[in-house]
């Protein structure tokens, strides 16, 4: 028994290196073509086209690169890992944790702790916010849709996670604290978590240019406190 328990010992530990530095890996690499495209930006004379390039790494950045290393990762209230697949993760921690690992300078722990309002203004202005009180869920993801592709971070009665539209659907993105308690990414059409909430509140942070700029620069975020 002792060597049994000794080789799993062994096994998880060589899973969590492996799993450390292909996630470093992957932020170091979006670290590079952020540092790429923010001089592509200084440099550049046509911005907005720098920026609409910029728009689209940083969505890439998330969803395809930091997102799936999480997906499967256990959820906790009290969760505060920073390794994909290792330990728990709460909602907060996932979306704060998240940004920071693709390059936005976030307050993790303190953005994390607020509520979910909060984390959005945090990232955004009014502009890009919208909020949704007693809605059906399909009226719901119909907005979304209108508003048009991109990613977003949304706020509902006691959680909180990511909004992606891509071509074809509207994904929710979240450490989800229902069946099956871990990091999933569910259509939000079918989502119960999603649909069960009286009140939404939506930040569309990757049509906000200042936000873009902000990750391109590296200003911080200051945190917006209760």
């Amino acid at each position: 028994m002792k060597i049994i328990n000794i080789i799993s010992t062994i096994l998880f530990l060589s899973l969590t290196v492996f799993t450390q530095n292909d996630y470093s890996s992957k932020i170091e690499a979006i670290k590079i073509e952020r540092q790429n495209s923010a001089k592509e930006y200084r440099t550049g004379s046509d911005k907005k086209s720098v920026l609409e390039k910029a728009r689209k790494v940083f969505v890439s950045s998330v969803y395809n690169e930091i997102i799936p290393e999480w997906y499967g990762t256990d959820w906790d209230f009290y969760g505060t890992t920073q390794t994909p697949k290792v330990g728990q993760i709460a909602c907060g921690y996932f979306v704060s944790t998240v940004l920071r690992d693709a390059g936005a300078k976030v307050q993790r722990v303190s953005m994390a702790q607020q509520a979910s309002e909060n984390i959005i203004k945090s990232l955004t202005t009014a502009k890009f916010i919208k909020r949704f009180s007693n809605i059906t869920i399909e009226k719901f993801v119909a907005d979304i849709k209108n508003q048009g592709e991109g990613l977003y971070v949304v706020g509902l009665d006691n959680h909180v996670g990511f909004i992606l539209r891509d071509g074809n659907e509207v994904w929710f993105i979240h450490s989800s604290y229902g069946e099956p308690s871990e990091v999933i990414k569910e259509k939000a059409i079918e989502s119960v978590i999603l649909s069960s909430s009286k009140y939404r509140v939506t930040g569309k942070i990757s049509a906000d240019d200042n936000f873009i700029i902000k990750w391109l620069n590296q200003t911080e975020f200051p945190t917006v406190r209760r």
